[in-house]
C-alpha cells in the first residue's frame, strides 16, 4: 500500500500546514511543562503543591467546557485558535520574564498557569474539534487523529529531553522563553489555511438552548457516554503523570534534572510508538472496544509494575509501557468520539471530552500530589494502577457488554443512540465543504 493510502491526512494542504506548525510549537510546549514542574519542585520541595499548580491550571477546563461547545460551532475555528495561540505565547513570555529575573514566587507560577488554563478551556476543544474541517473526506479523519497523537508524543520524547538538558547548561528560564518563540510556527500555519474561516452552525439560536441541545444528545447516546467515562475515570486517576513522574524522580530516585528529563523522554518513546502504530495501521487499527479496553489494561498495568521497583533504567522501560497504553487510549478516545459525532455536534461532543479527560484534571492532581506526599511517589504509581485496573475490569464485565452492544468498531455511528446513522464515508457535512474549500 502506498504512503498516500496509508497517511490520507496528508492529502489536504491545510492539515499539512497545521502539523508543520504543530510539530514545532509542541515541542516547546514539553519544553515549558518541563521547566514548570521542575520549578515548582525547586521552589517548594512538595508534590502537594504541584499538584495545587496542576489544579489551578486545569480548573478553567473543569468550569468552562461545558459552556464552550456552543462558542466552537458559533465561531469560524482558525480565528478561535490564532487568538488562543497568540495568548499562549504572551503567557509563556510572561513566565519568562519572571524567572529571568531571578525572583520566581510559587504565587507567580500559579498565576500565569490560572491564565494558561482560561486559554486551554478554549484551544483544547476547539482543535479537536477542527480535524475534520482541516481533511479532505471524513476518511480522513481517524488518520489526521493518530497522526496528531504522532506528533504529540515525537515532541514528548524531545522537548522533555532538551529541556532537562537545558535547565542543567542554561537554567529553567529558556524553556519558557523557546516555548514563547515556537508559538510563531503554528501562527503562521494558520494563517495559511484556509479551513476553518466559517462557522461550522449556520442558524444561531439561543446559547441557553444550543447548551441544553448538546446535553441531551449526549446523555441519549450510550456509546459517547460510555466512551466519556472511560476517559474520565482513567485520566481522573491514572493519568497525573506530570505529578508522579517528577515526584518519583526527585523524591524516590534522587535524579537531577537531566534523569528526570530522560524519564519524560522514555514514556514519549512509548507514546510515540502507539501514534506511529495507529497512523500507519490504516482501517485494522480503526477505534475498536478491544483496542481501547487493551491499550487500558496496559497503562495500568505498566504502573503497578512502576510502583513496586526503584530501579531508574527499569522505571524507564515501565514509562515507555505507561506511554503506549496512555497514548493509544486517548487516541481511540478522541477518534471514536469524533467518529460517533454528526457535523453539527461534534463541537459540543469534544467539549465534554474536554470536561472529563482536561477537566478532571484539577481533581485528579489534588488526589496524585497528596497520595505522593503521603506515601511516596512509588505508591501513587502503584495505587492509581490498583484503580485502573479495578475499574476497567468492571466496565469490561458489566457495562459496555451492554452499551457497546454488537459495536465492532467506533467508525460507524449508532443509529440507535440518537445520532443517525453515520459510516466513515459519509458526507454528513464534510464532503461538501471540502468540495467548496481547497485543500490541495
Amino acid at each position: 500500500m502506498n504512503i498516500r493510502k496509508r497517511l490520507p491526512a496528508f492529502e489536504s494542504k491545510d492539515y499539512r500546514l497545521w502539523f508543520a506548525g504543530q510539530s514545532i510549537s509542541l515541542v516547546g510546549t514539553w519544553l515549558q511543562n518541563t521547566g514548570q514542574s521542575w520549578l515548582v519542585l525547586k521552589l517548594t520541595n512538595s508534590p502537594l503543591k504541584l499538584g495545587v499548580l496542576t489544579s489551578i491550571q486545569f480548573l478553567p477546563s473543569l468550569i468552562l467546557s461545558v459552556f464552550i461547545g456552543p462558542i466552537i460551532d458559533r465561531f469560524p475555528k482558525r480565528s478561535i485558535l490564532l487568538f488562543t495561540q497568540i495568548m499562549y505565547a504572551l503567557a509563556a513570555a510572561a513566565l519568562a520574564v519572571v524567572t529571568f529575573g531571578g525572583h520566581a514566587q510559587y504565587w507567580h507560577v500559579l498565576v500565569i498557569a490560572a491564565v494558561t488554563g482560561i486559554i486551554s478551556a478554549i484551544d483544547w476543544p476547539t482543535r479537536q474539534a477542527f480535524v475534520g474541517e482541516q481533511v479532505n473526506d471524513r476518511s480522513a479523519v481517524v488518520n489526521a487523529v493518530a497522526l496528531n497523537s504522532t506528533m504529540f508524543n515525537i515532541a514528548r520524547v524531545i522537548g522533555p529531553g532538551i529541556g532537562g538538558v537545558l535547565i542543567a547548561i542554561v537554567g529553567i528560564p529558556w524553556t519558557f522563553a523557546l516555548n514563547s518563540v515556537s508559538f510563531i510556527a503554528v501562527i503562521i500555519s494558520l494563517l495559511l489555511m484556509k479551513a476553518g474561516r466559517k462557522p461550522t452552525k449556520s442558524k444561531m439560536g439561543s446559547y441557553a438552548q444550543e447548551v441544553r441541545e448538546g446535553t441531551q444528545y449526549i446523555a441519549r447516546n450510550q456509546v459517547i457516554i460510555s466512551l466519556l467515562v472511560i476517559a474520565g475515570v482513567i485520566s481522573l486517576f491514572l493519568l497525573n503523570f506530570n505529578i508522579t513522574i517528577p515526584s518519583f524522580a526527585k523524591l524516590t530516585l534522587g535524579l537531577q534534572a537531566d534523569g528526570y528529563g530522560g524519564l519524560m523522554s522514555a514514556m514519549g518513546v512509548g507514546a510515540l510508538a502507539a501514534g506511529v502504530l495507529m497512523s500507519l495501521g490504516g482501517t485494522r487499527l480503526e477505534p475498536t472496544p478491544a483496542y481501547i479496553y487493551g491499550s487500558g489494561f496496559i497503562l495500568a498495568v505498566a504502573m503497578i509494575l512502576v510502583g513496586i521497583q526503584r530501579n531508574f533504567y527499569l522505571t524507564g522501560l515501565l514509562l515507555v509501557f505507561c506511554g503506549f497504553g496512555m497514548a493509544a487510549l486517548s487516541t481511540m478516545c478522541n477518534t471514536a468520539l469524533q467518529m460517533q459525532s454528526p457535523d453539527r455536534m461534534r463541537g459540543r461532543v469534544m467539549a465534554a471530552y474536554n470536561l472529563v479527560f482536561v477537566g478532571s484534571t484539577p481533581i485528579g492532581a489534588l488526589y496524585a500530589g497528596k497520595i505522593c506526599d503521603a506515601l511516596g511517589a512509588n505508591k501513587g504509581f502503584f495505587v492509581s494502577g490498583v484503580i485502573g485496573v479495578v475499574f476497567l475490569g468492571a466496565m469490561l464485565a458489566f457495562v459496555t457488554p451492554r452499551t457497546f452492544r454488537g459495536l465492532r468498531t467506533f467508525a460507524v455511528a449508532d443509529s440507535s443512540a440518537g445520532g443517525g446513522s453515520q459510516t466513515v464515508g459519509s458526507s454528513d457535512g464534510l464532503d461538501a465543504r471540502a468540495a467548496g474549500v481547497d485543500k490541495d
